[in-house]
């Protein structure tokens, strides 16, 4: 496999492996999204400046915040990942959190990373404006979907909004997906989402995107439906860098190997695996590499938001019932 790949998946696990021990009752989750982004920005583990994160989240809001609960470590780690200025970054959030309950979006459990999401994707543009326009993508969504679309869609609207996509090219997506196996639900509305903001024609991406679903399936890596972003998320870089499939193949097996990852399943190791081999084609390209880097960190940040609250609730139920 690509040596530089194997190198970064080697280091993702020595970062996590020191978030495992430094911060033991965290979320496991959690500590793999920290040390995935710590790696792409080539960030130490820092104990004291994940905790002073923490802190500066603690500080700034109410006991009740959803700022505190599930993502809080997950912020702490994005912010530490991109920044030394903890208190200024913070802020910008807690405004975009204003200004989406402004634009409509309810307070929920997905809003601190809805906030984190309009954070990265406003760049110069008043976040306001595209708070708004997020809220009447969400509604028309809604009115669509009404009985899948909830809020952790909403980091999907905002990059609809912000990339300005024709929003007929999800449904079409949606029942050309459907059309050739894909399941129909809450992820592969999100998956339709994602292939939306391709500039390609939707024929040519869900063609794309099914073929690689095939691929998966023969590289013994059948994907739940709970990981379609993954998908997704090749798809869009596959049309600029075809040779991008071996490496994402050998990476996610690669992960399937090693014993702190084995555990998480497939589905969650090809997930990984295709934000190492988009950050590193990114990186790398010379093509759209602002927007696509954008979308796809926002994209990873919202589907593990998803997982780790499934995951919670699905906790949650089993210690209720017991």
């Amino acid at each position: 496999m690509n040596a530089y790949l194997k190198d970064k998946a080697d280091q993702m696990l020595e970062r996590y492996l020191e978030l495992e021990k430094a911060f033991m009752w965290e979320h496991n989750l959690t500590k793999h999204f920290t040390a995935l982004v710590l790696t792409q920005t080539e960030r130490s583990v820092s104990k004291e400046g994940i905790k002073n994160a923490i802190d500066v989240i603690n500080s700034n809001t109410g006991a009740f915040s959803y700022f505190r609960g599930t993502y809080r470590f997950m912020l702490a780690g994005l912010m530490v990942s991109e920044s030394d200025s903890i208190e200024g970054t913070f802020s910008r959030i807690q405004t975009c959190e204003q200004n989406l309950k402004t634009a409509g979006f309810k307070n929920g459990t997905h809003m601190p990373i809805a906030s984190y999401a309009l954070y990265k994707c406003a760049g110069d543009e008043d976040s306001l404006s595209v708070a708004r326009r997020a809220h009447d993508i969400y509604g028309l969504l809604k009115t669509n979907h009404p009985w899948i679309t909830s809020s952790d869609d909403y980091s999907m609207a905002i990059l609809l909004a912000k990339s300005e996509c024709d929003l007929n090219r999800i449904e079409e997506a949606y029942n050309a997906l459907n059309d050739l196996g894909f399941h129909k639900g809450n992820e592969l509305q999100s998956l339709s989402h994602i292939l939306a903001l391709s500039n390609r024609s939707i024929q040519e991406v869900v063609a794309v995107c099914s073929n690689l679903k095939k691929q998966l399936k023969d590289n013994k890596l059948n994907l739940s439906v709970s990981f379609y972003a993954a998908l997704g998320i090749i798809t869009l870089i596959y049309f600029e860098d075809e040779g991008i499939t071996a490496d994402w193949m050998a990476l996610s097996n690669y992960l399937n190997q090693q014993k702190k990852y084995k555990w998480l399943g497939k589905g969650m190791n090809v997930l990984l695996a295709s934000a190492l081999v988009s950050d590193r084609w990114i990186k790398e390209s010379e093509v759209g590499r602002i927007t696509i880097s954008i979308s796809i960190e926002t994209l990873i940040a919202a589907q593990m938001a998803a997982l780790i609250a499934a995951t919670t609730a699905s906790a949650a139920a089993a210690s209720s019932s017991t």
